[in-house]
Formats: structure tokens, sequence, C-alpha cells
């Protein structure tokens, strides 16, 4: 089985960018509120990133659902960040909508793809070509 983490608020604080995460903390004070937003930003983003793992006859979930499977975590993280920022009100510079652009494409991927995600069991790229001659195929 894949190596899955469990993939949280706790997680994503600590993961998060050090000037987003100056940010959250002034906008928590400016708006003690939305002290869970993090959390369910984190939920939802999750909760999207599982479905679309589970899409995939070939990965075997982890049934704890709190956890992630390894490779999607750069992509989740950077969708809760993304999110976060927006509801936060900051601008969002290039390389962050590049990297929130990359996750959706990698997230709707899991969906409609039965890749097998553990590189122990992956099949090589075969380059065998089909030529096809005078006489038929070759």
């Amino acid at each position: 089985m894949a190596d899955w983490i469990e993939f949280n608020e706790t997680y994503v604080l600590g993961a998060m960018p050090s000037d987003v995460a100056t940010a959250y903390g002034a906008w928590l004070t400016a708006h003690p509120a939305k002290a869970g937003r993090l959390g369910e930003i984190v939920g939802q983003v999750l909760a999207d990133f599982r479905t679309g793992l589970s899409a995939n006859p070939n990965v075997p979930m982890d049934e704890d659902e709190t956890k992630l499977e390894i490779r999607c975590v750069p992509h989740a993280l950077a969708s809760v960040v993304y999110h976060l920022m927006m509801e936060m009100g900051l601008s969002i510079n290039m390389s962050g909508m590049t990297a929130f652009n990359n996750a959706q494409v990698y997230l709707r991927r899991l969906y409609t793809s039965d890749e097998v995600l553990a590189g122990a069991v992956s099949a090589s790229p075969s380059y065998r070509a089909r030529v096809i001659g005078e006489h038929g195929e070759v």
C-alpha cells in the first residue's frame, strides 16, 4: 500500500508558507468568528482528493478518512492555501495561481485515471513502434 499521511488543519498550519501563516494569524485576530474556517477548507479539499483517489480501481484506499496518499499532499496543500488566501482577501501571485491550476489538473486526472500509483508495480513504458509496410503490418 502507498504511504498515507494525516492531512488536517495541524498539518496545513505547519506546512503552509510562513507569510500566509502570519497573515492567517492576523486575520483570525481580526475575525475571530472565522476560527474554524481553515478546518472546513482542509476537510473539503481532503474529501475532493480522497473521492478522486477512490475513483481509481488501482488505488487501495486507507480506511482512515483523515489520511491522504502522500503524492497528493503537495497538490492538496496548494489548493487549501489558495482557497484560504482568497477567503482572507490576499492577492495571489503567478506562482500561487500556477500551483493551484496544477493541483486542479492533478485532481481532475485522479477522477479519470486508472494509473497505478505505487511505483513498484507500475509498468514500464513501451517504445515498440507499429510499422505498416507494403505487405501489411510488420
